[in-house]
């Protein structure tokens, strides 16, 4: 295959520990597996960033008042407050006045607004600043909500670090929102903890769109705990159990938030395909369907099954009806035709 590495396919031969000419098989199982874990990411992130903007507006820090604003446009004024509040003045401001522009006394640039002129942002901040960059470009409005909405999974993530935690004057997020963004969490639970969590799913999260084999893991060295690149997890079997587990990490984090978001999520079967891609079952449809547990042939007495088939390969979803109540929806989507 020209445009498929022969490293990146070796992986499927060599870890996984399927035949050689079952290799592009697997691959191909990896894209759909991919794509089956992608809800529940975005279910994660949505509930995520909502939440958290949720929390600074109906419940702010305790002594928020007077720092940053709470309100609407919180995205763009707490941001800026920590960039304040992190970067020295030296760093954050110029004194280095061109032509005419206005300096303070301490002889800071001004800008034309009497602000002073930020030539250092934080990471948080410049994402914000970007942000508001490409909307303009787009000819969309700089609302906080189109801010929000195109923020990424990092940025979120970022608000969980030490860096957002305040003991004692309750000025930042943690430990003042952790009730109120975590709602369902196990009592007595850290923002450490909580932190460590969303860490790992960005880890997979990130794998996912940088198009890697997301069923690959690593044991954990015992010195530092970080996965140990030398020593990689063999078989399907093994990898789709590690696989799940993450998962399951995945929807424990969506309630931890939100009880109803989750329910909501499997009550529409979000869940549905995923769990039936991972497993060995899932990588056998793609690879030896001969081994997949449960067959069922078709004889002479079959006709209704024929004629669902043929349905399924026009296109299309069907719906299998009983006394005229629906009981099941099918369409064609991972199967394959042997």
């Amino acid at each position: 295959m020209k445009y498929i590495s022969s490293s990146r396919l070796s992986i499927y031969e060599h870890h996984l520990k399927v035949k050689h000419d079952e290799v592009l098989a697997a691959y191909h199982w990896n894209k759909a597996l991919c794509g089956a874990l992608f809800p529940v990411i975005q279910c994660l992130e949505v509930t995520l960033r909502n939440a958290i903007d949720c929390a600074i507006r109906e419940n702010p820090p305790k002594a928020a008042k007077g720092q940053y604003s709470t309100g609407t446009d919180w995205i763009f004024s707490f941001t800026e407050y920590m960039g304040n509040r992190k970067l020295s003045n030296h760093t954050r401001y110029t004194k280095s006045a061109r032509s005419r522009q206005p300096v303070d006394k301490q002889g800071y640039v001004l800008t034309p607004s009497k602000k002073r002129l930020i030539i250092k942002y934080l990471w948080e901040e410049k994402k914000v600043v970007d942000a508001s960059k490409k909307l303009k470009k787009a000819g969309k409005a700089v609302t906080p909500n189109n801010v929000i909405s195109v923020m990424d999974f990092g940025f979120w993530t970022n608000f969980l670090s030490p860096a957002y935690e305040d003991n004692s004057s309750h000025m930042l997020l943690w430990p003042n929102q952790l009730k109120t963004v975590f709602p369902n969490a196990p009592a007595g639970i850290t923002r450490a903890n909580i932190e460590k969590k969303f860490l790992s799913i960005r880890e997979l999260r990130n794998r996912l769109t940088h198009h890697e084999a997301i069923w690959k893991f690593f044991y954990n060295s015992p010195v530092n705990g970080k996965p140990d690149y030398s020593k990689p997890v063999y078989g399907a079997k093994a990898s789709c159990s590690l696989l799940l587990k993450h998962y399951e990490d995945i929807l424990e984090a969506i309630r931890w938030m939100s009880k109803e978001r989750l329910a909501t999520f499997l009550e529409h079967h979000g869940d549905a395909r995923f769990r039936v891609l991972c497993s060995l079952d899932g990588l056998h449809s793609f690879i030896s369907p001969e081994k997949i547990t449960c067959t069922h042939p078709i004889n002479k007495g079959g006709w209704g099954v024929k004629k669902l088939l043929t349905k399924l390969e026009d296109g299309g979803p069907v719906r299998i009806t009983h006394n005229g109540k629906t009981i099941y929806t099918l369409a064609q989507d991972f199967h394959r035709a042997f």
